[in-house]
């Protein structure tokens, strides 16, 4: 998901987050806290974190 939400491609970063929502929910799995809110970013559409550093 990260990744794939890094190099803009919305629609694998969906694709990425439905499959892992449908798979947590069949095995009845909780989601890492920091999986819950990179989802929530995602979906809110805002802009990818920079990675490269910088002031």
């Amino acid at each position: 998901m990260n990744i794939e939400w890094g190099s803009g491609n919305t629609a694998g970063v969906r694709k990425a987050i439905a499959r892992l929502q449908q798979v947590a929910g069949t095995y009845d799995i909780s989601l890492e806290p920091v999986t819950e809110q990179l989802i929530d970013l995602v979906l809110s559409d805002r802009v990818a974190p920079s990675r490269t550093g910088g002031s």
